[in-house]
């Protein structure tokens, strides 16, 4: 079915809508901007990267996880061998840095999307800066307590 019709049937209502005081917002994990609009939306798009971040432990380097599609070809193989319906994305978490991470999102849109791009990269470097600040805040506590 076409990306457009999709976008027909589920703009007003879908499981990944929130509504309040005036704003239509979007907690869908492909969504990098959280605004609803066709062009943000991930869950209808066949190519998507979502950038999510995770609850963590403090030695942990990054809390942050690039959710991204399966391809078509895992699709029907898991629908042949399971016959069930669900959503098909794999998980990758940023072990290596954030600039490894950045690559995945540079090859998974390619030239095509350029402004969802931005987007997961912008939410990627925003990500990062906040799991540095939280991470410098916990081992400073930490190290007030031994004193």
């Amino acid at each position: 079915m076409s990306q457009q019709v999709l976008w027909e049937v589920v703009k007003g209502n879908n499981a990944f809508l929130v509504k309040r005081n005036g704003l239509t917002l979007s907690t869908d994990p492909f969504n990098n901007t959280g605004v609803q609009t066709y062009s943000s939306t991930g869950f209808i798009s066949k190519n998507a990267v979502g950038v999510v971040s995770t609850s963590g432990k403090v030695n942990q380097i990054n809390n942050i996880n690039l959710v991204t599609k399966k391809s078509t070809k895992f699709q029907q193989a898991d629908r042949k061998a399971k016959n069930t319906q669900s959503v098909y994305a794999s998980t990758l978490a940023v072990k290596h840095g954030v600039h490894t991470a950045s690559r995945v999102i540079r090859k998974r849109f390619g030239t095509s999307r350029v402004g969802l791009q931005r987007a997961a990269l912008r939410k990627l470097v925003k990500l990062n800066r906040a799991n540095a600040v939280r991470r410098r805040n916990e081992l400073a506590a930490a190290k007030a307590q031994k004193k």
